[in-house]
């Protein structure tokens, strides 16, 4: 089970540098679109931060619990996941 667990939080940590990378794509694309971009998106902006800091907070969460806890929280974590991946795909700018 340790190896499964190893490799549940390696992907999530890769997913979470992606959006981290995305995030910051994002914000400079904004910056360089003029004030008027900059204003629309930045709700969105800060809403994939939100989430993207919950998803953090997840993960160390995850990376602290007992075994036995750990595998309770995994699969709540693992829906949160998609949830913010799907908000991530969405994102203003995303393809």
């Amino acid at each position: 089970m340790p190896d499964s667990r190893k490799a549940f939080e390696s992907r999530l940590e890769a997913e979470l540098a992606r959006w981290t990378a995305e995030l910051d794509a994002l914000k400079a694309r904004i910056r360089s679109g003029g004030a008027g971009a900059e204003h629309t998106a930045d709700k969105a902006v800060e809403t994939l931060q939100r989430k993207r800091d919950e998803a953090e907070n997840h993960l160390l969460n995850l990376k602290v619990a007992s075994e036995d806890t750990w595998i309770s929280l995994k699969a709540g974590i693992e829906q949160s996941w998609l949830e913010i991946a799907g908000m991530f795909h969405g994102a203003p700018g995303k393809p």
